[in-house]
């Protein structure tokens, strides 16, 4: 057997000091040191029995001269103990060749053939007189806090090592996109194309040697084709390892079957089942059924024709056929350990393959006994959908007889192809096109090339835009089908899948970014938590910081801080709950977006639990719209939106209409006025998973249900804003959206929905605040109004009108007015002095004129008192503030105990600027 060790080797050290010590001619019989041994200078070495016991020190000596006596320090100064590996420890490559002394940053190896033979070494290394002391302290961590950077020029070339935790890196949206990859990344640039190539462990990728793992291996290529014209290639892969067999059997990017993977199958189930329950009366149709095993020497064994039939379940017998309707199902059970005919068993088959005569709208689910949740007692089988009829057919007219190859995942992989086009005479353009092969293979460990089943899906868009004087044309067009996957089960060391578990044990080539903070919304594996914080935290903290991390306010980020403009202080709490702050901040409901997927909650606030991709999976279809500038600021838009699902029940069809104008008068003061109206018929459920804030509460993450209010309808939605400014001191804000949505089918119909003919959102927002000049001294009051009336389509939902009211006054008063930061001009500006003392009120109160909303079923008084004292100053190079105060906050419910609360606070904050 030949022996081969694949060294991918990534190995990164830190030389602090390299090269070999020079001889110095005042010490007597320094040692030369080489790249290999120590060797002496030949004109010092003499037949001498006189064997030499003194101390070495820093340069080492190994002889001593006829004048050494005992140690004396009355004018030589003491010198102590000192190691060379306080310099590191000295490395080679695989040349022999010395790279000197340091430390150990990162090792990545995987050697073939050989048990654990993928190993990644992240804790090595460190300083050396703590590894002495058995205190390691990792060099990738606490040197360069997981992230390494190797890179090299010449002329219009160069290119980039990355090695890191948590690596920003997007090739294109269908293929790869990750806020934080875990890996090694190399990028070349050159004049007229560039390359990135991805490599990485993700099956814990952090310091541990594994037999079964899973590896993920990218790469990018860009081409210049023109001014503002480019054109790219992607690969994305991800397959098992084993590093028990050879690496060269088969294409190692097929990946091959894991170690517990590759064992003979026991049982075998088909499960056939409705693929859209509850629309239609037929559901799926089943005729025949029959198995077809092949053995290893390659002979064909039909269940029928040896009596080999599966135990039935469910189903409904009629015409000759079963049907599963709605929630029913039909399962077919297999005992494949049971086979014994003419002494071929379960451990000689190389593959099989259940045949179905199928017809109508059904989805095909199989499980086996190696495809469960992991547990290694009392394991629950896990059924994958293995095929879907394409639509919701009822007339028997996909009759076929489907042949399904059974087999275990081995590897996924993408090919993709994009391009892009940036106003070239007008026209733009850009887009890309993958294909998705997945492989699988039959499990049997007695023979040494498994049956390989290979599966395609596909998925790509185009976007252009045309412009032509005061005209613009934009049209789209997409198809991702409803099996294109960018993402891979993960093997642990034992070489078990989870095809089941609390967190998804999948790697994602596209991750769920939604709010764009580069934390996904959901959770995987050895995911870097906040903090730096990984799998191995404790308990309650990982718990903790997941909470955090699948809260989402998507579309809220405009001023690109990747914090929530509505929760600027990053509490739990969103600014327009908080006292003070709730000025500010206007709730998303009163802002204006488009709602193109037409489930009531703009496009820009949504958040799903779905890969980034630019379109839905399982949705093909088109938009387009011509939009004309009539004036320089007033636009007018018409469009048309059709898309439907691939294999699933649904369609979406509208016509469309947006009017835009923003005027700026003089003197700063702005008015905008949108309206976006269209005629609507949609049944393809957006279910979202949003963020729900109780007043008077902490808020939560939960699932909102797409009721469909556009089955038929006509809708509008019409936003208008005045930001007025009088003056320095003195600006008003209003504030007006209107959503309408009608629907056209009759008053019966609608009510066996659950739902309302007319329903809409009609909010109002007035807004005015006052800085007065006192002296030294500022007195701001301001004043918000806040009305707003609901009623959503659903009757599951409350409808309400309510009018919330409050009034501020704050009072800003400085002390030692003779230190300040900056000069002051009176009447042109306020001064910025070190010390102020902060006073003020609100006051507040809601009234339910009708119903309740869905947050507050009661009107309520409130009011807060805040007073703190402020300082600023500069220590040791930063600008620090400290804030010292008092808040005391009551509320009252109607016909509720007032809750009252108070809050002592003292902070300190440190920044490079005021």
């Amino acid at each position: 057997m030949i022996r081969h060790t694949t060294i991918i080797s990534l190995c990164l050290l830190w030389v602090a000091l390299a090269g070999a010590q020079v001889s110095d001619p005042l010490h007597w019989g320094v040692a030369q040191r080489g790249a290999h041994t120590e060797s002496f200078e030949m004109s010092y070495v003499s037949p001498a029995i006189h064997k030499w016991y003194e101390p070495r020190y820093q340069p080492e000596t190994y002889m001593s001269p006829w004048y050494a006596r005992g140690s004396n320090f009355a004018r030589d100064s003491y010198r102590r103990y000192i190691s060379l590996i306080l310099e590191g420890d000295e490395s080679f490559d695989n040349f022999g060749k010395s790279l000197g002394r340091g430390w150990l940053v990162y090792n990545w190896s995987q050697e073939q053939v050989g048990s654990r033979g993928s190993f990644i070494d992240k804790r090595g290394g460190g300083l050396s007189s703590m590894d002495l002391m058995a205190n390691q302290r990792p060099a990738y961590r606490d040197f360069f806090n997981r992230l390494v950077i190797a890179s090299d020029q010449r002329g219009g070339a160069s290119y980039r090592l990355m090695i890191g935790d948590e690596i920003f890196t997007r090739f294109t949206p269908l293929t790869f996109n990750k806020p934080r990859f875990n890996g090694v990344r190399l990028d070349y640039a050159a004049e007229q194309y560039q390359a990135s190539l991805l490599l990485s462990r993700p099956s814990n990728p952090d310091a541990e040697a594994q037999t079964n793992s899973t590896t993920v291996m990218g790469s990018h290529l860009e081409f210049q084709a023109g001014p503002g014209a480019s054109f790219g290639l992607t690969y994305v892969n991800a397959h098992n390892v084993l590093t028990q067999v050879e690496f060269g059997e088969g294409n190692p990017l097929r990946g091959i079957l894991t170690s517990l993977e590759n064992q003979p199958l026991d049982k075998l189930w088909v499960r056939i089942r409705d693929d859209s329950p509850g629309r239609g009366g037929v559901g799926a149709a089943l005729a025949g059924f029959d198995i077809v095993m092949t053995d290893t020497s390659g002979r064909q064994l039909r269940g029928r024709d040896i009596d080999f039939l599966p135990l039935r379940e469910g189903g409904v017998l009629q015409g000759g056929r079963l049907f599963a309707r709605d929630e029913e199902s039909i399962l077919l059970e297999f005992d494949l350990g049971s086979l014994d005919f003419e002494n071929v068993q379960t451990e000689d088959l190389q593959s099989v393959q259940v045949e179905l005569s199928l017809a109508n709208d059904y989805r095909v689910e199989i499980a086996t006994d190696l495809q469960t949740d992991g547990q290694r007692r009392n394991a629950e089988v896990v059924f994958l959908p293995f095929a879907r009829a394409a639509g919701n057919v009822q007339d028997n007219s996909n009759t076929q007889v489907l042949r399904l190859d059974y087999g275990l995942p081995t590897a996924s992989e993408l090919y993709g192809v994009d391009w892009n086009l940036s106003a070239w005479k007008g026209l733009s353009l850009r887009g890309e096109w993958v294909l998705n092969r997945r492989y699988s293979r039959y499990p049997n460990p007695n023979i040494s090339v498994h049956h390989e089943i290979a599966e395609n899906a596909h998925a790509g868009y185009l976007n252009g835009s045309y412009r032509f004087g005061p005209w613009m044309f934009f049209g789209e067009g997409f198809l991702i089908e409803d099996d294109y996957s960018t993402r891979y089960w993960l093997t642990d060391r034992t070489g078990r899948i989870k095809f089941k578990s609390q967190i998804p044990q999948v790697y994602e080539f596209v991750d769920d970014d939604d709010d764009l903070n580069g934390l996904t919304e959901w959770e995987r594996p050895f995911f870097v938590r906040w903090g730096g914080i990984t799998e191995s935290a404790t308990v309650s903290s990982a718990s903790i910081l997941s909470s955090q991390r699948e809260v989402a306010w998507p579309g809220l980020d405009e001023n690109g801080d990747f914090i929530n403009d509505n929760n600027q202080n990053q509490n739990i709490f969103p600014d327009y709950e908080e006292p003070f702050l709730r000025y500010r901040s206007d709730r998303p409901e009163f802002l204006f977006g488009l709602d193109m997927n037409h489930n009531d909650i703009i496009d820009r606030f949504e958040n799903d639990l779905e890969p980034d991709y630019p379109y839905k999976r399982d949705h093909r279809g088109y938009n387009a719209y011509l939009k004309v500038e009539v004036l320089p600021d007033l636009e007018l838009s018409v469009g048309r939106q059709n898309m439907r699902l691939v294999v699933g029940d649904g369609e979406t069809q509208s016509w469309y209409g947006l009017g835009t104008w923003s005027h700026r008068f003089k003197g700063g003061s702005r008015l905008r006025i949108f309206d976006f109206g269209g005629r609507v018929r949609d049944n393809i459920p957006d279910d979202l998973r949003q963020w729900f804030q109780p007043i008077g509460g902490p808020g939560r993450m939960l699932d909102r249900v797409d009721f469909l209010p556009g089955l038929n309808a006509w809708k509008n939605a019409l936003y208008i804003d005045l930001d007025q400014q009088l003056g320095a001191q003195v600006r008003l804000l209003h504030r007006v959206k209107w959503d309408i949505v009608q629907q056209q089918d009759p008053e019966d119909e609608v009510s066996l929905r659950e739902g309302r003919k007319l329903s809409g959102f009609l909010g109002v927002i007035n807004k005015a605040e006052w800085s007065i000049p006192v002296g030294l001294g500022v007195l701001e009051p301001r004043f918000k109004s806040e009305f707003r009336k609901e009623r959503p389509f659903s009757t599951r939902l409350p409808a309400s009108t309510s009018v919330e009211e409050i009034f501020f006054l704050m009072w800003t008063q400085p002390l030692f007015a003779e230190s300040v930061g900056v000069s002051y001009y009176p009447r042109y500006g306020r001064q910025l002095f070190n010390t102020e003392l902060q006073v003020g009120i609100e006051v507040g109160k809601l009234w339910l004129l009708d119903g309740m909303r869905e947050e507050i079923d009661a009107d309520f008084f409130n009011w807060t008192a805040v007073a703190q004292l402020l300082n600023r100053t500069a220590y040791q190079g930063y600008q620090l503030v400290t804030t010292t105060g008092v808040q005391f906050q009551q509320r009252r419910f109607e016909g509720r105990p007032a809750q009252e609360s108070s809050l002592v606070f003292m902070t300190l904050y440190a920044g490079l600027s005021q």
